[in-house]
């Protein structure tokens, strides 16, 4: 497995097929994915298929304190390749760019399901859960880096 930045448009295809398969083509392109403070992440596997992905914007959310506040979108791992802890090295690889980045904080929108990984990660949620409309329940959680 090799981790490593990636472009945006080497997301859409874990985007559509794990994260939002029944919305059209346009909601593959999220707000802010090509701005100069984006980054986007993903993990390849040795035959060089990209298995994991996330996306991060220096965003800042009231909820949370921060002075320069990263938010993480768009985490997803192919079905196939789940617990090879390729989240774990998506996060990981993150955490040290932010670093250089001097960010202080990671925040995100934790589908229901996915609270117990992001809670290993260090993550913890702020107020209670709140529906995304087509897509689920969700919890607000964030890590002071």
């Amino acid at each position: 497995m090799e981790t490593r930045f990636i472009e945006a448009n080497q997301t859409h295809d874990l985007r559509h097929r794990v994260l939002i398969p029944d919305h059209p083509v346009e909601a593959l392109v999220y707000p802010g994915d090509d701005d100069a403070t984006t980054f986007h992440v993903g993990v390849f596997d040795d035959e060089e298929r990209l298995v994991a992905i996330g996306s991060f914007y220096e965003e800042a959310d009231s909820q949370f304190d921060g002075k320069k506040q990263y938010r993480l979108r768009g985490m997803a791992s192919d079905p196939g390749a789940r617990l090879r802890g390729l989240g774990k090295a998506v996060i990981v690889f993150a955490e040290e760019e932010l670093a250089r980045r001097e960010a202080d904080l990671l925040w995100c929108n934790a589908r229901v399901i996915a609270t117990g990984f992001y809670e290993k990660m260090g993550f913890h949620s702020v107020g209670s859960e709140f529906v995304i409309p087509k897509i689920g329940g969700h919890y607000k959680m964030g890590k002071i880096l």
